[in-house]
């Protein structure tokens, strides 16, 4: 009897025990969060730009500094798009260049906004660079690498 009683206590044991590494591991929801933080960290630069989400706030603010305006089309979950903001978009020389704009992040879904850009064809990412007027100065569509992006950047320059 006392065998018994002494397996059906160190089966209890090892139970609770495993019970407790379960309560230790992290939840669906914390693993989640976590991945989220890490990707927001990720994207580095990219994120401290003052990125604007209106167009007409965005178009008004262009007159009032003289400015041109980059109008960014993506989608968050673009995989593309995320590799364009680790990349280029978080380059030292890019970021230097893209001070010189009105930067705007639209989502791709927002038909609102891309009414704005009546030959988007939903291709993304998609970059447009416009006077204050709004009138499009280039198109850049896809995905860059940063020396590449910046060759775009230094010819609307010296275009404009």
């Amino acid at each position: 009897m006392r065998k018994i009683i002494s397996g059906i206590l160190l089966f209890g044991l090892f139970l609770a025990e495993g019970y407790a590494e379960e309560k230790s591991k992290p939840s669906n929801i914390d693993t989640l969060t976590q991945k989220t933080q890490k990707k927001e960290e990720t994207l580095g630069a990219f994120d401290k730009l003052h990125w604007e989400t209106d167009l007409d706030l965005a178009f008004s603010r262009a007159k009032k500094e003289h400015k041109n305006v980059m109008v960014m089309i993506e989608c968050v979950t673009c995989s593309w798009c995320i590799k364009m903001k680790k990349g280029a978009l978080s380059d030292p020389r890019v970021l230097d260049k893209l001070q010189s704009y009105i930067l705007v992040k639209v989502q791709r879904s927002d038909k609102n906004s891309t009414q704005y850009l009546p030959d988007f064809t939903g291709a993304i990412p998609s970059f447009y660079f416009m006077q204050p007027d709004k009138e499009i100065i280039e198109t850049v569509i896809g995905y860059f690498l940063a020396e590449d992006f910046l060759g775009y950047l230094n010819d609307i320059d010296e275009e404009n």
